[in-house]
């Protein structure tokens, strides 16, 4: 197996394994756990020519670095994030998206999908994002951009391109729904009754 494969198939099976943790919330870690290791060895059976992690990497691709991070997070963490680095995370993710993912299908002149194809520029920018987030102790958003980086850098993934290494669909779409689901909360708490 290639290692672009194995990480190919490792962002489904991630998926599959957070997904089982997540639905068993109020179970015992201990439990949550079992299930999320049977779901991923489950996952990972060939049932006729592919695995469903093989099917469900076909039908979403290759997750990025940032959703692989933290899926592993999620697998991982004994509590989630704070709630500065969560809405720090969930902010970059959704304006990377929403200026990506618009202006890449035409809506402008600009395409910066092309920008990810080795543009010094581009990975000087998120260089420099990092190091400030750090320096601003957002820990997850600097590690989750220097290891795209990194991983961009050694050519990790089939893509040769930035921005596929940094957001996927996937991890756009977490983003900006919980942005809007915390927008609706605040205004449900400050609206009148």
């Amino acid at each position: 197996m290639a290692p672009t494969d194995f990480t190919g198939l490792a962002g489904p099976v991630l998926a599959v394994a957070a997904a089982c943790m997540l639905l068993s919330g109020r179970w015992p870690r201990a439990r949550r756990t079992a299930l999320a290791v049977a779901a991923a060895v489950l996952a990972l059976i060939p049932f006729g020519d592919l695995s469903a992690a093989a099917y469900l990497r076909g039908a979403t691709g290759d997750l990025s670095v940032s959703s692989v991070a933290l899926l592993v997070r999620c697998l991982l963490a004994r509590q989630p994030l704070d709630a500065r680095n969560d809405l720090a995370l969930q902010i970059a993710l959704a304006l990377a998206a929403l200026a990506l993912y618009p202006l890449a299908l035409g809506l402008g002149a600009f395409d910066p999908y092309r920008s990810g194809f080795g543009d010094p520029w581009l990975a000087g920018a998120l260089g420099l994002v990092a190091l400030a987030a750090w320096r601003a102790s957002l820990t997850p958003l600097a590690l989750g951009v220097a290891l795209a980086l990194s991983a961009w850098a050694i050519g990790w993934y089939e893509s040769g391109n930035l921005w596929d290494y940094l957001i996927d669909p996937l991890v756009a779409f977490w983003a900006i729904v919980a942005l809007l689901l915390r927008g609706v909360k605040r205004i449900l708490r400050t609206a009148p009754l």
